[in-house]
């Protein structure tokens, strides 16, 4: 069989595709193939709202089913594409079904990224990423008291905290110095530890596990220093890895992540790919990146599918991201990157106030910490490429 659009994972830049391609070819046929047990869904929540009362797990869909029988959609859940014949353009799921395509979307996410030490293959640790491991952990809610969270990144942060609002003893280890070190400037992200602290969380840092053992119905994680933590549940969130394995036996050019133009378009004319997955060239910032947020995945995926269907639109999008810590909640856009210089601007510290990036004096990227309904200010800012000066001067910290 052959289709017009085939499109290759089960997420929102997946999904966004569809109505990327829907709003330049009403009729060309479509076929998503997902490895996932539920239609495309939000992630975010997964970590964040669903823990907290903010949202229910009938409000995940990101569409109703009868959106892909309205836009003439074949959508196939559990299928896992195995391979791509960009000779013959066709693909190949577990299944030994072989599918034709006109253009092929590649939006495949990644895989969490894995701890490889001894004993990690032990019952009670777990990674999270998808549906079915919220699923999973909320099962076991009633089950432990006390759980160890491993990294200090967004997932590992928003977790230990989901689960000490859920009255779970938490310990929160990560080998930086602080939570968020990639992102946070240092005594910004000394006060986060601090704050989980003051919330009930263990926040223990410059460790990392280097063993797990089984303990009778425990395990017990061993560190580099020479300590250990004894627990009922290991959550693991190190990050992910991008998912180019079609694509490198494909013979697409991949560096970190799949290598796409500013149409979302791949090295080969027929093939694209976006979100998670893809390394795009980012036109605010000037250099080549990717980017494992929501807001990127919604646009570029949307952009992927406009291209597919014969349109020529540059993706110039400037994706913004999130996160909620506790009662502490942020958004940013641009380059957040902890090695470059910071400026920040406080109403209250720590509290409230914008954190500044930048590159050789001009602003590159904003962090709106408790400052809200300012991320289209933010975004005006670093397409001016302002300098600090000029943006201290005229906005340092947007009215909300």
């Amino acid at each position: 069989m052959k289709f017009d659009y085939v499109i290759v994972g089960g997420g929102l830049a997946a999904v966004s595709a569809i109505e990327g391609i829907r709003s330049h070819d009403p009729s060309g046929s479509i076929v998503m193939l997902s490895r996932e047990n539920h239609p495309p869904y939000q992630r975010p929540p997964l970590s964040k709202d669903l823990w907290f009362g903010k949202l229910t797990k009938d409000q995940l869909p990101i569409h109703d089913q009868s959106f892909y029988s309205e836009q003439r959609v074949d959508l196939w859940l559990r299928r896992e594409v195995v391979e791509v014949d960009a000779a013959r353009r066709a693909v190949w799921d577990d299944r030994g079904t072989m599918v034709g395509y006109g253009k092929l979307l590649i939006a495949t996410g990644g895989w969490p990224r894995r701890l490889n030490v001894e004993g990690s293959d032990h019952e009670a640790i777990r990674y999270f990423r998808s549906l079915e491991d919220y699923l999973l952990l909320e099962s076991r809610v009633s089950s432990f008291h006390h759980a160890l969270v491993v990294g200090g990144g967004f997932i590992g942060c928003e977790l230990a905290a989901a689960l000490c609002h859920s009255g779970k003893e938490v310990t929160l280890l990560y080998p930086e110095e602080y939570p968020l070190r990639r992102v946070l400037p240092r005594d910004l992200g000394l006060f986060v530890a601090d704050y989980y602290r003051e919330r009930g969380v263990e926040a223990v840092s410059g460790e990392s596990v280097v063993r797990f053992d089984d303990r009778g119905g425990e395990v017990m994680a061993s560190t580099a220093n020479g300590n250990s933590v004894t627990t009922h549940l290991v959550v693991i969130g190190i990050g992910i890895e991008p998912q180019t394995d079609l694509a490198e036996a494909a013979g697409l050019e991949v560096g970190n992540g799949i290598e796409v133009d500013e149409y979302a378009r791949t090295s080969d004319e027929h093939i694209y790919a976006a979100g998670d997955v893809a390394e795009f060239p980012n036109v605010a910032l000037g250099r080549r990146m990717r980017i494992e947020h929501w807001d990127h995945a919604e646009h570029h995926g949307r952009a992927a599918g406009v291209n597919m269907a014969g349109a020529r639109q540059p993706y110039t999008h400037l994706p913004f991201f999130f996160s909620d810590l506790f009662d502490l909640g942020w958004e940013a856009v641009g380059d957040l990157d902890s090695s470059l210089e910071t400026h920040a601007v406080w109403k209250e510290p720590f509290r409230k106030g914008v954190v500044y990036y930048l590159r050789e004096d001009v602003v590159r990227g904003v962090l709106l910490w408790n400052t809200w309904n300012a991320v289209d200010w933010a975004r005006g800012l670093i397409r001016d490429a302002k300098p600090m000066t000029s943006a201290i001067r005229e906005a340092a910290v947007p009215e909300t």
